[in-house]
């Protein structure tokens, strides 16, 4: 029976431990994307998103459905050509892990600036539901939307 026990209790600590390296690596993941989209890096930018990604965006529509990851890379790339500049932060990142699916939430702040010089400020919630790929996590699900008081 006690050797039953250490090994229940080993194994408690091991899928702990490797749930906790799991959620790790998502945030990882997450805030490399939006470093990326900070920096203007479309391809880091893109290899965290699925072909498949739908998203609730930051106005009002209705559910948006990628249908192609290189017209959405063709589209922020004209925009980073145009002079769009991000500072996105990202502030109270919790992620909760169950097997290789992962719920990202988080708030996002920080301005965007338009070619014109127009100012954006960024005040949202986002919630996003991130797929493991091989080594990697990808966003397949985004929800974003605008919060009334600043984090």
């Amino acid at each position: 029976m006690k050797a039953w026990t250490t090994r229940w209790v080993v194994a408690m600590f091991l899928v702990t431990a490797a749930l906790a390296d799991d959620a790790d690596d998502v945030k990882e993941q997450v805030l490399d994307f939006f470093a990326a989209a900070n920096a203007g890096d479309t391809e880091t930018v893109y290899q965290h998103k699925m072909p498949e990604q739908s998203n609730f965006g930051r106005g009002d529509g209705l559910l948006s459905r990628t249908t192609s990851l290189e017209e959405q890379k063709r589209a922020f790339q004209a925009s980073v050509d145009a002079g769009v500049k991000r500072n996105y932060q990202l502030k109270h990142l919790e992620v909760r892990v169950y097997g290789d699916t992962a719920v990202v939430t988080f708030y996002l702040t920080g301005p965007r600036t338009e070619p014109d010089g127009t100012i954006i400020q960024m005040n949202h919630r986002r919630t996003g539901v991130w797929i493991r790929q091989g080594r990697l996590w990808k966003e397949v699900h985004s929800h974003q939307s605008p919060l009334g008081v600043p984090q």
